[in-house]
């Protein structure tokens, strides 16, 4: 009996573990994974694979999959507290935000960003060229008085060249919440970031305005950047709180796959309040887990400018190129000669790690 089918033992309820066949777990997760560690990349049968079945397990079968691979990189221990873009944090307030983290799916913190840090940030959105759909072939400034698509999503390369993202994206506060979710040292998956337009007005499928949740990793954590002032005419963030645990999520809507739903479809299914909406001002840090039920709704009015961090405990998964640093600070640099596994997504084009 392979590990993996073995943890799954432990872990699904017998209702559903009865319909699973041994070989089965063993196709996706043995092989699958032992052919990524060999190669580093993720069949897409294997990946496709891994979302059907979180799909058919209701989420058991990646939490029993991440159980073994965290240990691959034990998380290191902080003793002392951090100082950070969230400020000076003690461990006893990670230990709370971790507690939220895990019975709620997200967390909003009290510190924001630095002034001079979001002016930069969105001056450089609005003279940096960002693709549109539906081909994302070329790129475009947006235009603020006459936009052309619902969605501008940036290049990560032009992303990770950014000193501020690079300043970020080294910062021991944040790091630490992702290393208390994962239970693990980890791994910086990439920067994304992209201004929602009025173009349309209406919900889109393309640009995330419709309930969905992730799984481009086993398991991970978002950290979302609000540029903007976000408020209910600009499409503010809104998710389904608690739907990120393993069972919380209705079969009959996971039988569609990993697919858009819509809030008619959901709302039979959670309590009202279970329903949140985040309006925030320019500069707000909050943290996800997006197995959640989440979306962003239609702009009425407005813009939306939105950085996104993405940590993970392992690159199994969406086959994500890694990325190619060509212009770093010194800093950015030696944090990641001295982070290999944190930085193992992450190549400097005229350096070497």
């Amino acid at each position: 009996m392979s590990f993996f089918f073995s943890m799954i033992q432990k872990i699904l309820p017998q209702s559903i573990l009865r319909k699973f066949h041994k070989r089965k777990m063993e196709d996706i997760f043995q092989q699958g994974y032992n052919d990524f560690e060999l190669s580093g990349k993720t069949s897409d049968e294997a990946y496709q694979r891994l979302i059907s079945l979180y799909c058919y397990s209701n989420g058991y079968s990646t939490e029993a999959f991440h159980q073994k691979i965290r240990h691959k990189n034990p998380p290191k221990i902080i003793s002392s507290n951090l100082q950070g873009v969230l400020g000076e944090v003690s461990i006893g307030s990670f230990n709370a935000i971790n507690k939220n983290l895990d019975k709620n799916g997200y967390v909003e913190f009290d510190k924001k960003l630095n002034r001079d840090i979001l002016e930069r940030l969105y001056d450089f959105a609005l003279q940096t060229g960002a693709k549109i759909p539906p081909e994302y072939d070329s790129k475009i400034i947006y235009d603020v008085a006459s936009p052309r698509a619902e969605i501008y999503r940036f290049d990560i390369q032009d992303l990770i060249d950014n000193v501020d993202i690079q300043s970020l994206i080294m910062d021991p506060t944040l790091i630490n919440i992702a290393r208390n979710y994962l239970k693990c040292e980890p791994i910086f998956d990439f920067p994304a970031m992209w201004w929602s337009t009025s173009f349309s007005k209406k919900a889109s499928s393309e640009a995330a305005q419709l309930y969905h949740f992730d799984m481009d990793r086993i398991k991970w954590l978002k950290v979302f950047f609000y540029i903007n002032d976000v408020n209910e005419e600009n499409g503010p963030h809104c998710y389904i709180e608690g739907t990120h645990k393993a069972g919380t999520k209705p079969m009959e809507i996971l039988q569609r796959g990993y697919a858009r739903i819509s809030d008619e479809d959901l709302r039979p299914y959670y309590k009202p309040e279970d329903f949140k909406v985040l309006c925030a001002k320019a500069g707000t840090i909050f943290a996800g887990d997006t197995k959640c039920w989440h979306k962003g709704t239609a702009l009425k009015t407005g813009h939306r400018l939105v950085l996104e961090f993405e940590y993970t405990s392992s690159l199994f998964g969406a086959n994500i190129p890694k990325m190619q640093v060509k212009n770093t600070s010194p800093a950015f640099f030696d944090f990641c000669l001295n982070n290999k596994v944190y930085a193992s997504n992450i190549e400097f084009i005229n350096n070497k790690l």
